[in-house]
């Protein structure tokens, strides 16, 4: 089937009247506190690895009327995602401790420099930022946030970053760093599992520490439903109950 002429023109007045239905009847089940409807994440490629296949057995187990939606991206395609509406609820990453006011603090991660099983220099808890200098290295393609502060702090300290690798995946990265020649800057929270398994290293990063902390943010494009509060609730509970158990920082362990 295809449509007409006629079918397009009023195939968006459709589209609205279907969206304003689903709308109803999201607000009908949370007029009885039950959350339903698709909420769509955004996170980062980092943090989804950690947080996303909990964050999806937590919403089945205790909403199941919802349908979660999960989105990949850097930070700034999640603020551009957050501010038309195409998200509902974002995971930030940001540097320092600063972070905008519509924004809820989550936990600081500690960015580590990743070396192979057996790296003599990533066999302690911190390494120098100067120990960069000339050091085979896999990174995310620019524009990229941590590829931008790393260059910057590299001329401020006239050190060559050497990037051998560009590579956006954070699965890639870390198995070209575990099949040895080069190493990569990653938080912690995105190796954990591969240290804690005796395949990769991590020493955090020092001298200066990169300060980097997770922030969640709701988009303003629309008035957060019953369901987008829940998840924003269940992605901070998660957070939380990683922070105790050390899988953010080297400097906890």
């Amino acid at each position: 089937m295809v449509l007409n002429d006629l079918g397009r023109t009023f195939l968006p007045r459709f589209e609205n009247v279907l969206s304003e239905l689903s709308h109803i009847r999201m607000e009908a089940f949370a007029r009885k506190g039950v959350p339903t409807g698709e909420v769509k994440l955004g996170i980062q490629p980092s943090v989804a690895a950690t947080l996303a296949g909990r964050l999806f057995s937590e919403v089945s187990n205790r909403f199941p009327k919802v349908k979660l939606v999960l989105l990949e991206g850097y930070s700034g395609v999640l603020q551009e995602w957050l501010e038309s509406g195409r998200i509902d609820v974002g995971v930030l990453l940001h540097y320092g401790r600063s972070i905008p006011k519509d924004q809820d603090w989550l936990t600081d991660v500690d960015a580590c420099l990743i070396g192979p099983a057996g790296d003599e220099l990533t066999s302690g808890k911190g390494v120098a930022f100067e120990s960069l200098d000339g050091l085979p290295l896999v990174l995310p393609m620019p524009p990229n946030a941590l590829r931008t502060l790393l260059e910057q702090q590299s001329q401020r300290r006239n050190i060559t970053l050497n990037t051998v690798v560009e590579a956006n995946s954070i699965p890639v990265q870390l198995a070209l760093v575990a099949n040895g020649g080069c190493h990569s800057i990653t938080p912690y929270h995105a190796v954990a599992e591969h240290v804690d398994a005796g395949i990769l290293q991590a020493s955090m990063i020092t001298r200066p520490v990169i300060e980097r902390c997770l922030a969640l943010s709701i988009t303003s494009q629309r008035p957060a439903t019953l369901a987008t509060k829940e998840v924003a609730r269940l992605v901070k509970e998660l957070v939380r109950e990683l922070s105790r158990s050390q899988r953010w920082n080297v400097r906890d362990r």
